[in-house]
């Protein structure tokens, strides 16, 4: 969060640390007039408006903020399309079961941490808010707001348009990603999009295993730039229509687009394990199609495709079967986890220690009954060897 805090212009801090202020969150160091005691005792008690403080202050006083709860409301509002987030967010009366899933992509916890892009770079795609994000109070259900959006029609929910995308992506200089495919597929899984991509930095992988490419097939190619496919994309995805797809915002990451309106099967789908402490990793796609879909997906490279397919699967599945969104742990993990559990003949050497340990504990010498209790076990074992 700390590198998108600091994408963001002088004008845009002031704005946030003021909302911040005024919705009551604090960090490590209190609230942002405790902070201002903490960070120049002298100069706090003339002015607390953030337009009288620099730059590094009040970024100090943003990245202090500790508490989970703060930090999703801090995430939400840098996000670019928050507005819409907020509207697609609320529970309407008689909404479609689409609209319901999304409802439930943007209000899981993680969200807010998964799609925090830097939306001010001029080479990201936004298909939504094109006005501020930070001018609204913050709030699960907030009512619908008015702000210009890209598109001139008034906001439908009602519409259930679901298009699923997935793309390949190369590691490039930095520890980044970029995409070097991408796929679209439509609510009967039709292919409607499935294109190469030029990355736009250096590639220090190919990740052939995945992609199926390297160098120069992906030269021989003749690969589409990436501006190339977001105008493509940006055709596809009007501000209504729903994009689908698991792990969706490291793919939009990849593609450097934000869309408001989208369904997360990663954020939908979970483990059935109760009593767990420790957070367990999300399901997989290979794992959900095997357990939800009832088949096995391709392991061979390049199936951008088959993941956009599966997407759309999982998704009509909860649409149009009714399938549960808890599913069984893996095998790989129950195997782990029976591994880690003692054998019985471990668990027998541990009883009999504890056993021991409670007869005689450290550093005390032992008693004459367990003494004498050890004598008559040792001697009913010796007979029965005999």
């Amino acid at each position: 969060m700390e590198y998108i805090l600091a994408t963001r212009d002088r004008t845009e801090l002031v704005e946030l640390t003021k909302t911040v202020h005024r919705m009551g969150l604090s960090g490590e160091h209190g609230t942002w007039k405790e902070f201002l005691k903490f960070h120049d005792p002298r100069s706090a008690y003339k002015c607390s408006d953030p337009d009288s403080w620099s730059d590094p202050a009040l970024l100090q006083f943003l990245t202090s903020l500790n508490k989970k709860d703060d930090l999703r409301k801090l995430a939400l509002l840098l996000n670019p399309s928050r507005p819409l987030v907020c509207d697609y967010s609320y529970k309407y009366p008689k909404e479609t079961p689409e609209q319901r899933l999304v409802r439930k992509t943007l209000t899981h916890d993680e969200y807010p941490f998964d799609f925090l892009i830097p939306y001010n770079s001029k080479d990201w795609l936004l298909t939504g808010i094109i006005g501020s994000p930070l001018r609204v109070p913050i709030s699960r259900h907030a009512p619908i707001i008015s702000y210009s959006f890209r598109s001139s029609m008034p906001l439908d929910i009602t519409k259930t348009d679901m298009i699923a995308v997935c793309c390949e992506k190369v590691l490039c200089e930095g520890n980044t990603e970029a995409a070097v495919r991408v796929a679209a597929v439509d609510r009967n899984c039709k292919v409607i999009l499935d294109e190469l991509v030029k990355p736009n930095q250096p590639v220090i992988n190919y990740r052939t295993s995945v992609t199926g490419l390297d160098s120069r097939a992906l030269y021989l190619s003749n690969a589409t730039p990436l501006s190339d496919i977001q105008e493509k994309l940006l055709g596809l995805f009007p501000t209504e229509t729903i994009m689908v797809g698991h792990l969706l915002n490291k793919d939009l990451k990849a593609l450097k687009m934000d869309h408001a309106r989208v369904i997360d099967t990663s954020l939908l789908f979970k483990y059935e394990i109760s009593g767990c402490i420790e957070k367990l990793p999300r399901p997989s796609l290979d794992h959900l199609c095997k357990s939800v879909l009832g088949y096995e997906m391709l392991k061979s490279p390049g199936r951008c495709v088959h993941e956009a397919v599966a997407s759309m699967k999982l998704v009509l599945a909860i649409l149009e079967h009714g399938a549960h969104t808890s599913v069984p742990l893996p095998d790989e993990m129950l195997k782990t986890d029976d591994e880690s559990r003692p054998s019985p003949k471990e668990k027998n050497v541990l009883s009999k220690q504890r056993v021991r340990n409670l007869a005689s504990p450290l550093g005390c010498k032992p008693s004459w009954k367990a003494a004498f209790v050890r004598a008559k076990i040792q001697q009913v074992k010796n007979k029965l060897i005999k």
